[in-house]
C-alpha cells in the first residue's frame, strides 16, 4: 500500500452498454431510476469510500454512459473494450487510489455497510485482496476491494491472462496464492444465501422490479437485509429468475447469431422456437444472442420482447456482411431461404461453430452440428464423410413454448376442439376447416386461432363466428398455452405448433402444407401423438370432418394420444441444444487441445 498515512479508497464501477445478455442494462430503469444511479447512490453511503468513478470503454456506444456520468457529477474513465483490467488500472491511476473497490454495475442492492466491512478487514490484515472467511454465508454480490499493489501486480504478471483481463479479481479466485488474501469475518445482517440478485437478463430485471413493488420501495430504498427476509417469507418470487445461470469466471463463450425466417410468407414458428433457444443460450449458458431476420417487420416483435437485438436482412450479402462484422462464436441457421452450402462454407472463417436446425439440404454438411426430430427426411440423410455431428431424436425437438411453465390443464363441461393453421395461414385453411366442421354436433366447442399474419384477419374472424353459434375465435395471441391447456383435440397445420401440442398432451390431426410437411407429420402420427391426413390440398373436407368426429367421439384414443405425447415430447429441446453447443464452444476454446 501507499507509504502516506492516509489511504485513499475509491470505488470503480465497471459499466458498458454492450452487455452480451442484456444490452444497455446499466441505463435501464429500475424503480424509475437507471441501474447505474442505484449503484452510485448506495456507494455514497459508505463511510470509507472517498471517490466514485465509472470505468467504461472507448466504444461509441458508451458515450451514453459518459453523458450520464457528466450529468450526475460522476467521473468516467475510458479504456479498451476487450480489457477490463486495463480500464481499472487506468481509473486507479487517474484517481490516485491506494485501495480500489471493484464494483459491478449489475447489483442494484449494494450494501455500503458490507463494503466498509470488507475494506476494513483488508486494511486490518494487510492483505491485497479480501474474501469472506471459509464457509461464511453472505448474500451480497458485486464488490471486490483490492489494493493498488494487487492491481499493479495483476497488470504486470497476469495482464495477458484472459480471466484477469475480463474478470479482474476473478484471477485471484483461480490463483489464491498470487497475492496475500485477507479473510473478512461473517457479516451478520447478510449472513444467508441470497440467490440471484444481479441483473444480467430481462428476467433478472423483472425480478428486481417485482421485489421493489412488493416492498413498496422507491428507487434506492430497498434494503438488502429486508429483501432477504422478504424472500424467505415469499420464496415464490425467486421463480421469476431462478433459471438464469451465473456467468463463469472462465473466459466467456462470446456471442451467438441466429438467422431465421419469419413473417406472413414463412409463418412465425421458426421465430418462436429460435427465441426459445436464444433464451436458453442467454439465461442458462451465459452467451449473448442477436438475430438476423429474413422476412417482415412484424416477426421482430417476439424477438425484441424477449430482449434480443435483431437485424433485418433481405439478401445473403447483407447476412454475410453482418457475420463478418460480428464474428460470432456461434452461428445458428433456421430458415427456408438459404444460405447455400457454399455460402455457409464461406462464412466459416468468421465463426467458431455453426449449427443448423431441421434442414435436410446440403447446407447441413457445412455445419458442425445439425439438430432434428426423428422425421423420415432426417433419418434418410447420408452423413458419410461429413464433419457434421447429427443429433436426431425427439429430445432435440425445438418448441416455441415451455410446457412446464403453463396453466394446469383445464377440463370444461363441453369438449373443446382447437383449430390452428399457423400465424399466416397462406392456404386459407382456417375458413376451410370452419366450413368442413359445420356438420359437427353443437355440443362441441370449437375455437379458431386467427394468426397475427393472416390476410384480412378481422374479416375472416367475423365470417367464422357468423357460421355457427359454437364457433369462437382467438385473436392476437402470441402465446397459446392457455388454449392448449383447455383443448381436448386440435386440428392444425403441421409445423412447430404440432410439436407444442404433443408436449402439452393435446391429441392432434395434422394437415401438411407441402409434401415435406406431410412426411414429417407422419412421424408424429407413427409415434401415436396425433394423426396425419397428408397434404391439405389432397384432403377432402369430408375426410377432415370424419377424422375430427372420430377422435372427438373416442375419449379413450385421445387419452392414449395424450399420454404418448407427454411421454415423448418433454419440451427440453431448447435447453439441450443450448447446453450441447455451449459445451462444444468450451471445448473449442481450450487453449491447447491435448490430441494436437
Amino acid at each position: 500500500m501507499s507509504a502516506r498515512e492516509h489511504l485513499r479508497i475509491v470505488a470503480v464501477i465497471q459499466a458498458r452498454m454492450g452487455s452480451t445478455r442484456l444490452p444497455g442494462k446499466v441505463l435501464k430503469p429500475v424503480a424509475g431510476k437507471p441501474l447505474l444511479w442505484h449503484i452510485v447512490h448506495r456507494l455514497k453511503a459508505s463511510r470509507l469510500i472517498e471517490d466514485i468513478a465509472i470505468a467504461t470503454t472507448t466504444n461509441p456506444l458508451d458515450e451514453a454512459i459518459v453523458e450520464w456520468g457528466a450529468a450526475e457529477g460522476v467521473p468516467v474513465v475510458r479504456g479498451p473494450e476487450d480489457d477490463v483490467l486495463a480500464r481499472f488500472a487506468r481509473a486507479a491511476e487517474v484517481l490516485d487510489a491506494d485501495i480500489v473497490v471493484r464494483v459491478c454495475s449489475d447489483a442494484p442492492f449494494l450494501d455500503a455497510g458490507y463494503v466498509d466491512h470488507l475494506v476494513a478487514s483488508l486494511i486490518e490484515q494487510g492483505g491485497d485482496y479480501v474474501v469472506m472467511e471459509e464457509g461464511a454465508a453472505c448474500a451480497h454480490e458485486g464488490v471486490d476491494p483490492l489494493t493498488r499493489l494487487g492491481l499493479d501486480k495483476l497488470m504486470m504478471d497476469a495482464g495477458d491472462d484472459p480471466v484477469a483481463r475480463e474478470h479482474v479479481t476473478g484471477y485471484f479466485k483461480l490463483h489464491p496464492d498470487f497475492v496475500k488474501v485477507a479473510r473478512a469475518a461473517p457479516y451478520p445482517q447478510l449472513a444467508r444465501k441470497g440467490g440471484r440478485l444481479t441483473i444480467d437478463t430481462p428476467d433478472d430485471l423483472a425480478f428486481v422490479e417485482a421485489v421493489h413493488a412488493r416492498m413498496d420501495a422507491k428507487a434506492g430504498e430497498a434494503n438488502l437485509a429486508d429483501l432477504l427476509l422478504l424472500l424467505e417469507r415469499e420464496p415464490h418470487l425467486r421463480a421469476i429468475n431462478a433459471h438464469v445461470k451465473q456467468k463463469s469466471i472462465l473466459p466467456s463463450g462470446g456471442q451467438a447469431l441466429i438467422r431465421c425466417d419469419g413473417g406472413a410468407k414463412f409463418g412465425y414458428g421458426h421465430v418462436k422456437r429460435m427465441v426459445a433457444l436464444a433464451r436458453a443460450l442467454r439465461d442458462c449458458q451465459g452467451l449473448g444472442v442477436s438475430f438476423a431476420l429474413n422476412g417482415t417487420e412484424d416477426a421482430l416483435a417476439p424477438i425484441r420482447r424477449a430482449g434480443f437485438a435483431a437485424h433485418m436482412i433481405s439478401s445473403h450479402d447483407q447476412f454475410a456482411a453482418l457475420v463478418r462484422a460480428q464474428k460470432p462464436a456461434l452461428l445458428i441457421l433456421d430458415g427456408r431461404e438459404g444460405p447455400s452450402r457454399l455460402e455457409a462454407e464461406a462464412l466459416r472463417r468468421d465463426v467458431t461453430l455453426m449449427a443448423v436446425v431441421d434442414d435436410c439440404s446440403d447446407l447441413r454438411l457445412a455445419c458442425d452440428f445439425a439438430y432434428y426430430s426423428p422425421v423420415p427426411q432426417a433419418l434418410a440423410q447420408n452423413w458419410a464423410g461429413a464433419r457434421t455431428v447429427p443429433r436426431i431424436g425427439w429430445e432435440w425437438a425445438l418448441l416455441g413454448l415451455n410446457p412446464h411453465l403453463t396453466p394446469a390443464r383445464a377440463q370444461g363441461h363441453r369438449p373443446t376442439l382447437l383449430v390452428t393453421m399457423g400465424g399466416s395461414d397462406p392456404l386459407g385453411l382456417t375458413e376451410r376447416a370452419a366450413r368442413a366442421l359445420a356438420p359437427l354436433d353443437g355440443n362441441f366447442r370449437i375455437r379458431f386461432v386467427i394468426g397475427s399474419g393472416m390476410q384480412d384477419a378481422r374479416k375472416v374472424a367475423a365470417r367464422i363466428v357468423a357460421m355457427k353459434s359454437n364457433y369462437e375465435t382467438v385473436e392476437g395471441a402470441d402465446d397459446l398455452s392457455t388454449e392448449y391447456a383447455a383443448a381436448d383435440l386440435a386440428l392444425c397445420a403441421f409445423g412447430v405448433t404440432a410439436y407444442e401440442l404433443a408436449a402439452f398432451g393435446v391429441p392432434a390431426i395434422y394437415l401438411g402444407l407441402t409434401d415435406d410437411h406431410a412426411r414429417a407429420a407422419s412421424a408424429l402420427g407413427m409415434a401415436g401423438m396425433g394423426a396425419s391426413l397428408g397434404v391439405a390440398s389432397q384432403v377432402t373436407d369430408a375426410e377432415i370432418l370424419g377424422a375430427v368426429r372420430a377422435l372427438m367421439n373416442n375419449a379413450g384414443r385421445r387419452r392414449e394420444m395424450r399420454s404418448l405425447g407427454l411421454a415423448t415430447m418433454d419440451g427440453g429441446g431448447a435447453a439441450r441444444i443450448a447446453a450441447d453447443l455451449a459445451q462444444a464452444l468450451k471445448e473449442e476454446n481450450q487453449p491447447v487441445k491435448a490430441a494436437r
